[in-house]
């Protein structure tokens, strides 16, 4: 049992490192070898796609995938964005308070005074309307702020 599970473990690592551009990463390139033809390429895509594990895969960098460096994912702040819409939009609209501070810590951001500027400076583009939402909101912290 034990002899089977690492060659099963070993064949898997070795797909992986031959991934077929067309189809990406994920588990139907793991485990559909021999990508020659339409007919693997186009289960291996399907498999990716419809048990959803290459997204799983590339914010974990498993599965084949590789994890991007700049890859923008804080709970924390994302939490914290959407559990305190009203107070941040007002201290970034004054470009200081509370709720900016915690955001640049939870953000570990190193120069704050020039996340705070930059913040109030882009106020328009991150709270676009009454109707904005969280996710909104950071993507747009992020864009502007990276």
């Amino acid at each position: 049992m034990k002899k089977a599970l690492f060659a099963t473990i070993i064949t898997l690592a070795s797909t992986a490192a031959f991934a077929n551009p067309n189809t990406g990463c994920g588990l139907g390139s793991m485990v559909i070898a021999n990508q020659d033809s339409v007919v693997k390429q186009s289960l291996a895509a399907t498999t990716n796609g419809t048990a959803g594990n290459q997204t799983f895969g590339i914010t974990s960098g498993s599965l084949g995938c590789t994890k991007p460096a700049s890859f923008a994912s804080n709970d924390k702040a994302k939490t914290f964005i959407a559990n305190n819409m009203d107070q941040l939009a007002i201290d970034i609209s004054k470009g200081k308070g509370e709720s900016i501070d915690t955001l640049a810590t939870l953000l570990n951001v190193e120069d704050k005074a020039s996340f705070k500027t930059n913040l109030q400076s882009n106020f328009g583009t991150i709270y676009t309307g009454s109707d904005v939402n969280a996710a909104h909101v950071i993507d747009s912290i992020v864009a502007v702020a990276g």
